[in-house]
C-alpha cells in the first residue's frame, strides 16, 4: 500500500532527516509546506535541496503576505506564483494568519474573502495548482480552557497564544463563512482544507461543505484524537471517511525544524517544550523514533480497530484514547495515496 503524507513542514536542512523517517515508515513521498518564505529566490533555494531527493518531496509554496497592505498586492502575488510554478512549486499553502493575524493599518483584520485577494485564488486555478488553506481552528480554541475543554492539555504555556477566548478575534463561523465564499467564487480552483476543514468537532457540518463545493477536499492532519476519542465518535468518523473517501487526503502535519528537532520529540505530539526530557538521548535519533511512533498512530487509527490507550498525542490533561476505524482496504488506499495522486493529476502544473 503506497503512502503519501500530503501535510508536513520540513525545513530544508532537515530533508535528509525527514527521508529517514519516511523510509522507516514506508512513506513513499511527502508534501512539504513552506513556512512563510516559500516564494521567489528563497523557494528556489529550497527546491534545489528537496530535489536532491528525487520523487520524495512535493513542495507547496506561499505568497508574500508581508506586502498585503501594498497597492495591487493580489495581482503582484499572482505574477510571482506564475514564476514559482515555473521553478517547480506544485501548490500554495495559506496559513490561518489570514483571518487571525493580518490586519489593515487601522487595526481591523483582513477578511479572507476580500476581493483584493481574488487574483491569488484565480491564478491557482489558471496554473492548475491546489490551494491548501488553513482557516480558523477547533471550536475549543474559542472556549474557556477548563476541565471540559478537549484541548486543555495544550492551550497553556508555549501554546497559550492559540486560545482566542475573549481576545477580540473573529469567531470560527465568520472565518469559515469567508473561506467558503472564496471557494464558491473560484469553482475552477481546487482547495484543500486541512484538519477536516476545522470542522472535525462536527462531521455533519464538514460534510455539508463537501456537498456544497465539489472543488473542496480535506486532509485529516492533527485531528485523529478527536475523530477517534471514543467508540461513538469513531463510528461516525468511519461513516464519514467511507462516504467521502474520494475527497479525503492523508496528512500528519509532522514538523522538522530548528525549534523542535533538538527536543527529540515530534512537534505535533504537542507536548510542552522539554516536558519529556532527553535524559542523554541523541535528539536526532529520538526525533526519528518519536516521529515514527507518531506516524504509526495514524496508520493504526485508519487501518485497524486498535484502541490506543497511550497515543503519542497530548490533548487533555486527563489523557486520551484513540479508537481505530478499521477502514476497508480500498478506502485506506484512497485516503493514503490514490485520491491525492488523482487530485494532482487532475490539476497538472503548467507555467
Amino acid at each position: 500500500m503506497k503512502i503519501i503524507d500530503m501535510h508536513t513542514h520540513v525545513f530544508p536542512q532537515y530533508a535528509g532527516l525527514a527521508v529517514e523517517v519516511m523510509d522507516r515508515c514506508g512513506i513513499e513521498s511527502s508534501v512539504t509546506l513552506e513556512w512563510h518564505d516559500g516564494f521567489g529566490d528563497s523557494l528556489r533555494r529550497h527546491l534545489d535541496i528537496f530535489n536532491a531527493h528525487p520523487d520524495r518531496f512535493t513542495v507547496f509554496g506561499n505568497v508574500n503576505f508581508k506586502e498585503i497592505d501594498e497597492p495591487h498586492f493580489g495581482a503582484k502575488a499572482a505574477r510571482q506564483m506564475h514564476k514559482d510554478v515555473a521553478a517547480g512549486m506544485k501548490g500554495i499553502k495559506i496559513y490561518k494568519a489570514l483571518g487571525l493575524d493580518y490586519r489593515h493599518p487601522d487595526g481591523t483584520f483582513w477578511q479572507i474573502d476580500d476581493p483584493r485577494l481574488d487574483p491569488i485564488w484565480a491564478a491557482a486555478g489558471e496554473l492548475g495548482i491546489p490551494v491548501l488553506i488553513h482557516t480558523a481552528d477547533p471550536i475549543s480554541f474559542w472556549e474557556p480552557v477548563n476541565d471540559q475543554n478537549f484541548w486543555n492539555g495544550v492551550l497553556y504555556g508555549e501554546y497559550a497564544w492559540w486560545t482566542y477566548y475573549r481576545k477580540g478575534y473573529p469567531c470560527p463561523e465568520e472565518l469559515l463563512g469567508e473561506r467558503n465564499n472564496v471557494i464558491a467564487r473560484h469553482p475552477k480552483t481546487i482547495f484543500i482544507a486541512p484538519h477536516i476543514g476545522s470542522k472535525s468537532d462536527c462531521l455533519d457540518w464538514a460534510a455539508d461543505d463537501l456537498d456544497a463545493f465539489p472543488n473542496l477536499y480535506y486532509d485529516i492532519s492533527a485531528r485523529i484524537p478527536i475523530m477517534g476519542k471514543n467508540a461513538r465518535w469513531a463510528r461516525h468518523s468511519r461513516e464519514f471517511l467511507i462516504e467521502y473517501q474520494d475527497r479525503i487526503l492523508f496528512g500528519t502535519d509532522m514538523i522538522y525544524d530548528d525549534t523542535n528537532v533538538p527536543t527529540g520529540l515530534q512537534a505535533q505530539a504537542l507536548y510542552q517544550p522539554f516536558e519529556i526530557p532527553l535524559d542523554g538521548a541523541d535528539p536526532v535519533q529520538r526525533y526519528i523514533e518519536t516521529s515514527c511512533r507518531f506516524f504509526q498512530s495514524h496508520l493504526d487509527f485508519l487501518c485497524t480497530d486498535t484502541v490506543q490507550t497511550s497515543p503519542p498525542f497530548k490533548r487533555t490533561h486527563q489523557g486520551i484514547t484513540i479508537t481505530g476505524l478499521n477502514l476497508p482496504a480500498d478506502v485506506c488506499d484512497k485516503i493514503l495515496c490514490t485520491t491525492f495522486q488523482r487530485l494532482m493529476n487532475r490539476v497538472p502544473t503548467t507555467a
